[in-house]
């Protein structure tokens, strides 16, 4: 079991590629490429993985992911039923940081735009005015041409690194984690974590991943992690909860088992040492 590694193709006379897909639906793995990539879903729903971030996506929104970090788009149940006419629109960026030149984006003037980057390995949702400012330069840069594409990719940089509009994804520490290339048995097991979590998962099943002894795997965990691996369990089921609660649709018991979950009582108990809040008091607040 590994995470699928992406590989994106560019045309010889372009340094990034520009994309629009219309599908029924997403059929994108659980995957990572090295490539940034900003994805602007005109038309489609469903859940968003980015990291240890689980959310909703919905028509309009604006996401950017950092490179190699581990990401996964999947639709509602409605577009796959047999009559359904539900279509996927996305309009897709995507490029490498030496698209320009390895030394580009440390050029003096770049500052501010090389922080963006660095920083959207968590992954960000863009919102509020610099949401659409950024869906009409998308739009532009689709049917430029030449030099043209290269100023309005900047632009969109630009405005991005200049935002209050951001909301970011993944924790600090997944990205301190889970980017570094070695940890290859880290993407394993959080491949692992991210299908099951919201079934029983028993600390040995963890470990035969890793393909470790419980003992050995344990120390492993909170070497890299930081955390126990029960801790990163808890925070993975936390995060669709967090969603859960805020869709509305599910009694706080019923979202304490469809997050994994033995007992409502334990998922009170967890769900307030994680936030300050009960789950009952994150969702009035909502």
């Amino acid at each position: 079991m590994s995470i699928v590694l992406e590989e994106i193709s560019t045309k010889n006379e372009h340094s990034f590629r520009s994309k629009i897909d219309v599908l029924p639906h997403i059929e994108v793995p659980w995957h990572h490429h090295p490539e940034f990539e900003l994805i602007h879903i005109e038309k489609s729903r469903g859940t968003l993985i980015v990291g240890d971030c689980i959310d909703n996506f919905n028509d309009g929104d604006l996401i950017f992911i950092g490179p190699n970090t581990p990401h996964v788009m999947t639709n509602d149940e409605s577009y796959f039923q047999k009559k359904s006419d539900l279509r996927v629109i996305a309009w897709v960026v995507h490029f490498k940081e030496d698209s320009f030149g390895k030394e580009f984006f440390l050029l003096p003037e770049m500052y501010r735009i090389k922080k963006f980057l660095t920083k959207s390995f968590q992954g960000v949702r863009i919102e509020g005015s610099t949401k659409y400012k950024i869906i009409q330069y998308l739009k532009t840069l689709h049917s430029s041409e030449y030099s043209q594409r290269i100023i309005i990719l900047l632009q969109i940089l630009q405005v991005l690194a200049q935002s209050d509009d951001l909301e970011y994804l993944a924790s600090d520490n997944f990205v301190e984690t889970f980017q570094q290339r070695s940890n290859q048995k880290l993407y394993q097991i959080y491949e692992f974590v991210s299908k099951n979590f919201q079934k029983k998962i028993e600390l040995d099943e963890a470990a035969k991943i890793a393909n470790m002894s419980k003992t050995a795997f344990c120390r492993f965990f909170k070497s890299k992690t930081k955390k126990t691996f029960s801790e990163f369990l808890n925070e993975m089921r936390i995060n669709y909860a967090k969603k859960l609660l805020a869709e509305g649709r599910l009694s706080v018991s019923q979202i304490a088992y469809e997050c994994g979950f033995n007992s409502p009582s334990y998922f009170n108990k967890t769900f307030k040492s994680a936030t300050g809040k009960s789950p009952l008091q994150l969702r009035e607040k909502e």
